[in-house]
């Protein structure tokens, strides 16, 4: 069954790629506008300083040119001097001579200048030049910047030249152009260098956690795992030329350190299950001892009797080979007594084979027969059928049962202290579901609080007295009936009493 991967709630899932990109982006955006701007502004300063430069010198010499035709009234040579002033410089848009008292005298401009334009930038006195700019001259909204130069100290009048800056607008024009394009190669550099970055990064990530979803308990138990972040890519693979490692290597060493030492904590964790699984087994065994004694003793005391009265009458044939037989059986008894004690206190690895399970639920019962006969219980059986075959370990499973009917009948004994009357009754229910196998585990003892349920399957937790217990029996239970794949749950029964139910997986060969 293939694994599920969980992402935390009301969060979006962005590939590092995105991440890479969408930084790298901003980033050059930013330094980008702010470059922009700034090269923005140095163009326009240097291109005003610049005109500025040639607006005043031109304007100057203009105005000494029209000193003498203005002394003289020759309006026909100012004309020609503003004429060849404004076909020296095709950015200059107009040239206007005005006199001392701000009246027209001359202009280059085809209609009659306008008040607005000619009050615009008028020089006070004892102002050597002036410079204004002036917005919306024309329908085409043109920038004018405008010079104010005096002729003769302003006595004879004021020069008025006007340079355009479209020639400013259009160099600032192509400058942001070629920055952008720049910008906009340098953000392309930038987005493959975040794909090659983020590959660089994300595949040999992607390769560890793929590996990383293939270990499990028995790889880890084999030490069948080896976290490698390289892959077949050979961009990958250049930085193994040159003999150099980086982050992604580190974390691979780390994960194969890691994945050492979960290996080394869970054979140290197996030995420790196994060694509580044992010891909890050793105590049930102490439990059941003084009843396979009891076991063990009627069968002597039959064969004691029998040689007695062999030694009585040893001529008499018939009757010595009877009590002979008598003994043979009441040996084989007690060997399978001994067997099965011996058989249930041995250690057992956990190896599932195809079992019989209701053959070893029978030899739980037997063990506790004793148990049930002292304390006057009834055990009530209802199986579905003689024979329901399953993969399991026996051992392991009549320890779980062993466990499951001792508790029953302390339940029940603890019960009889309390209600004098009380007939204690445990039942074993099998039935299938599906492809699984339920069995429960039915007594009327004296149950267990509801808020003590969930702790029922703790190592530690119990409600027997003290000696009485070791508090490991269902937790060891749980864990057997775990690695068989399967559960154990318990409820309250209505009217008192307790059930235990354990499922477990069917096996479908016969």
């Amino acid at each position: 069954m293939a694994r599920r991967r969980y992402y935390p709630l009301n969060k979006v899932r962005l590939p590092l790629f995105w991440k890479f990109a969408i930084a790298i982006s901003v980033i050059v955006i930013l330094f980008g506008t702010l470059n922009l701007l700034f090269i923005r502004y140095q163009v326009y300063r240097t291109f005003e300083a610049q005109i500025e430069r040639n607006g005043l010198s031109i304007s100057s010499m203009a105005a000494k040119q029209l000193v003498d035709p203005m002394l003289y009234n020759e309006l026909g040579t100012v004309n020609k001097v503003l004429q060849r002033t404004k076909s020296v410089n095709p950015d200059i848009k107009y040239l206007i001579v005005v006199s001392p008292d701000n009246k027209v005298i001359a202009h280059t401009l085809n209609d009659t200048p306008p008040q607005s334009l000619i009050n615009a930038n008028f020089l006070e006195k004892d102002i050597t030049s002036g410079i204004k700019i002036i917005h919306s001259l024309s329908r085409n909204d043109t920038v004018i910047r405008d010079f104010a130069m005096p002729i003769l100290d302003k006595r004879l009048g004021t020069l008025r030249v006007g340079f355009s800056e479209d020639v400013i607008n259009k160099q600032l024009s192509q400058a942001s152009r070629m920055f952008i394009v720049l910008a906009l190669g340098l953000l392309l550099l930038g987005v493959v260098a975040a794909f090659f970055l983020s590959y660089i990064i994300s595949k040999p990530v992607k390769n560890m956690s793929y590996q990383v979803s293939k270990i499990n308990l028995r790889s880890i138990e084999s030490r069948d795992y080896n976290i490698n972040p390289q892959t077949g890519n050979i961009l990958l693979k250049l930085k193994n030329l040159f003999n150099m490692t980086d982050e992604i290597d580190v974390l691979g060493n780390s994960f194969n350190e890691m994945l050492f030492r979960l290996n080394v904590a869970y054979i140290e964790l197996e030995k420790t299950r196994e060694s509580i699984s044992q010891t909890e087994k050793l105590a049930s065994v102490g439990t059941l001892a003084a009843g396979l004694a009891h076991e063990i003793n009627n069968p002597l005391a039959g064969m004691s009797n029998c040689l007695r009265r062999i030694s009585e009458k040893p001529d008499n044939v018939n009757q010595n080979k009877e009590y002979i037989s008598m003994m043979s059986e009441a040996i084989d008894k007690i060997s399978n007594v001994v067997k099965g004690l011996l058989d249930f206190s041995r250690k057992h690895e956990m190896n599932l084979s195809h079992i019989n399970l209701i053959q070893h639920i029978e030899n739980s019962i037997s063990l506790i027969n004793f148990q049930l006969r002292q304390s006057n219980i009834e055990l009530k059986r209802n199986f579905l059928s003689e024979e329901i075959y399953m993969a399991g370990s026996p051992n392991h499973l009549e320890q779980v049962f062993v466990n499951l009917l001792l508790n029953s009948i302390d339940s029940i004994n603890e019960r009889k202290l309390q209600e004098k009357d009380i007939e204690g009754v445990i039942i074993i229910e099998i039935r299938k579901v599906n492809e699984s196998i339920i069995i429960d585990f039915i007594d009327n003892g004296i149950g267990l609080e509801e808020k003590k349920i969930p702790l029922m399957f703790d190592a530690f937790f119990t409600e027997k007295k003290v000696k009485q217990g070791t508090g490991l029996g269902l937790a060891v239970s749980s864990d057997i009936i775990r690695n068989h794949h399967g559960q154990i749950t318990g409820r309250n029964e209505e009217g008192g009493g307790f059930k235990v139910t354990v499922i477990l997986p069917e096996s479908t060969n016969s």
